[in-house]
C-alpha cells in the first residue's frame, strides 16, 4: 500500500496529504521574518519494524487528520463516577482506534497546485457511508484551511474530532497554551497508558484547581512538565480557538475551528509517560483536539449517563442520511520575537 501521499505547495508554505487516513503532514510554514517552520508532531518509531497487529494509524501516527467515530474501545475499568455506566451500541467502523477513516487509505486528488481532496468509503455494514475532506494553502499567509465532510446511510449519534499533534521539544518550559474561556475542566478517568500529571475525575472550574500527582507546582499550560506523565484532559465549552507559543523557536500557533460542531478541546499531554513499545518512554507529543466526544472513550461512553453528558456537554454529532454534516477548520503560524 503506498503512502507517499501528495504534496501542496503555496506561496505561505508547503505540506503533503498521506493515504493512511489522510494525514497532514511535512507541514513547512514560511514565516515573515525568512524562517521554515513545520509544528506539527512525528511518532519517534516512523520507519521502525513493528508488530503485524499494529493498527495502521499508530504505526504511522503523525501530523493531523480526523477521526470519526472519535476514541477507541477501553479496555481498561472507568474510575469514579464514570465506573459501571452501561455501554452504548457502536458502530463497526469504531473497531479501529479513532475510527475506520484513520486506519485506511483515502483516494487523494489535486484541486490545484494548494489544494488536495480526500475522500474514503466505509465499509457496507457501517452506518457512516463516506468522509471528506480538502487541505487548502491560503494565499498569501503561513495558514492552512482544512474541511471534513461526514455522509451517513442512516441516522446515528457519533464521537466525532480532529487530531492535530504538534511537536513538544525537550527543554522544560519552552512551550506557553492559551485556551481562552471555557467550561469545566475534566481529568481523564481511566489509564492514559502512563501516571497522569493529574489526579482525581471531578471537574474543576480552572484548570489550576486540579490536584497533581508530580512533587511541587505543575502549571497545566506550561509545557514539557519537568515529570515522565501522560496526562489527557478535556475542556468543556471551549471557545473555539487555541495558541500555543514556542519560546525556544520563536513562533506561536493558532488553530480555530467551530465550536458550534466541535465544543469541546481534548488535550493529549504526552511527556515520555508511556514505556510500553513502541513509545518506550520517549514520545513527548501535544494533542490539541477539538471534538464532541466523552474524552476518547468512544461511542460506548456515548450515552446520557456519564458525568459530561450530566453536566450539558454534548459528546456525539446527530448524523442523518438526508444531511452532510460539514465543518472547517484553519492552523495558522507567526513569528515571535525571540527572548
Amino acid at each position: 500500500m503506498s503512502n507517499t501521499g501528495l504534496e501542496i505547495q503555496w506561496d505561505g508554505g508547503r505540506a503533503r496529504v498521506l493515504e493512511i487516513g489522510a494525514m497532514l503532514t511535512d507541514v513547512d510554514f514560511e514565516l515573515e521574518d525568512g524562517r521554515t517552520i513545520n509544528p506539527l508532531y512525528k511518532s519517534p518509531w516512523l520507519g521502525e519494524q513493528l508488530p503485524q497487529a499494529t493498527p495502521p494509524l499508530l504505526k504511522h501516527l503523525q501530523g493531523e487528520w480526523p477521526c470519526v467515530p472519535f476514541g477507541a474501545r477501553s479496555s481498561a475499568p472507568l474510575r469514579d463516577a464514570w465506573a459501571g455506566l452501561p455501554l452504548q451500541p457502536e458502530d463497526v467502523s469504531a473497531a479501529w482506534p479513532h475510527g475506520y477513516g484513520a486506519n485506511h487509505a483515502w483516494s487523494l486528488s489535486r484541486s490545484g497546485p494548494a489544494q488536495i481532496t480526500a475522500q474514503i468509503h466505509y465499509p457496507e455494514d457501517s452506518a457512516i457511508a463516506s468522509l471528506s475532506r480538502t487541505v487548502s494553502g491560503v494565499s498569501g499567509q503561513p495558514a492552512i484551511e482544512l474541511t471534513l465532510e461526514i455522509h451517513v446511510r442512516r441516522a446515528l449519534r457519533c464521537p466525532v474530532g480532529l487530531h492535530p499533534v504538534f511537536r513538544v521539544p525537550a527543554e522544560i518550559g519552552c512551550l506557553s497554551l492559551y485556551t481562552g474561556n471555557h467550561g469545566l475542566v475534566w481529568n481523564y478517568p481511566g489509564d492514559t497508558g502512563g501516571e497522569s500529571a493529574f489526579g482525581g475525575t471531578y471537574p474543576a472550574e480552572d484548570i489550576t484547581e486540579l490536584p497533581t500527582t508530580a512533587n511541587g507546582t505543575v502549571d497545566p499550560y506550561v509545557l514539557p512538565y519537568a515529570q515522565d506523565s501522560e496526562s489527557i484532559l478535556l475542556l468543556a465549552q471551549a471557545a473555539g480557538k487555541i495558541v500555543l507559543e514556542n519560546r525556544r523557536e520563536a513562533y506561536r500557533a493558532t488553530l480555530t475551528w467551530e465550536p458550534e460542531k466541535l465544543p469541546s478541546l481534548l488535550l493529549w499531554i504526552s511527556n515520555c509517560g508511556r514505556k510500553l513499545s513502541p513509545w518506550n518512554g520517549r514520545n513527548r507529543a501535544l494533542g490539541i483536539e477539538p471534538i464532541c466526544a466523552p474524552f476518547d472513550l468512544g461511542q460506548a461512553f456515548n450515552g446520557p449517563d456519564t458525568p459530561l453528558a450530566k453536566s450539558g456537554s454534548p459528546t456525539s454529532v446527530s448524523l442523518t442520511p438526508d444531511s452532510i454534516w460539514r465543518t472547517s477548520y484553519t492552523l495558522s503560524l507567526a513569528a515571535m520575537t525571540r527572548t
